[in-house]
């Protein structure tokens, strides 16, 4: 039972990215798994059910990418180490990475897909507060500049989906870049 499920959702994943969520109906999630229509509601209520779960999949799988960056035993290499982690997740699972942010992805308030992107956002936070709490980072708004991390990684993921540049080693100096803009006076001038 788990197995045409986990093949429902590969379907959906793949109608997704191919040619955007529109793309994915019941009827052409099932064509690809195999079955018929009436069989998938099954395992899902409707399209939207289906699409939930593709997008919760991939925030479960960034989730699980940036807890690693944990391991780092500083606050800035925490913050290196997540800003590595996040572009390797949108590069090892571009479906799921673009099903995050595509239009259409169900963000409204209260959705899942939501309190997930807010749990992204709370974690950079997280990883920003770090680094003023370590000197590393000027004191200041750590929502305001955990956004601003955000976008520059989205950016450089944009980037590489692109073609206009790979992410692979960017990552690192486009994060200094932004931490000596940010830096605290002093004893973040040469960032480690």
């Amino acid at each position: 039972m788990e197995d045409i499920k986990s093949r429902i959702i590969a379907a959906a994943r793949a109608l997704h990215f191919e040619r955007g969520p529109d793309a994915v109906t019941m009827r052409a999630v099932a064509e690809r798994v195999g079955v018929t229509a009436t069989a998938l509601y099954r395992h899902f209520a409707d399209k939207d059910a289906i699409l939930r779960e593709v997008t919760g999949e991939g925030s479960r799988l960034l989730g699980s990418h940036l807890f690693r960056a944990l391991e780092a035993p500083t606050a800035i290499e925490r913050l290196r180490a997540t800003a590595d982690a996040y572009l390797e997740f949108a590069i090892a699972q571009p479906q799921a990475y673009r099903a995050l942010f595509e239009p259409g992805a169900d963000g409204a308030e209260e959705s899942p897909l939501h309190r997930q992107r807010a749990a992204v956002r709370r974690f950079l936070r997280d990883r920003v507060r770090e680094g003023m709490d370590a000197g590393v980072l000027a004191e200041g708004d750590p929502d305001g500049m955990a956004m601003s991390f955000w976008a520059m990684l989205h950016g450089l993921a944009s980037f590489h989906f692109a073609g206009i540049t790979r992410a692979e080693g960017l990552s690192q100096r486009a994060l200094t870049n932004l931490i000596e803009g940010i830096a605290a006076s002093g004893s973040a001038s040469t960032v480690p």
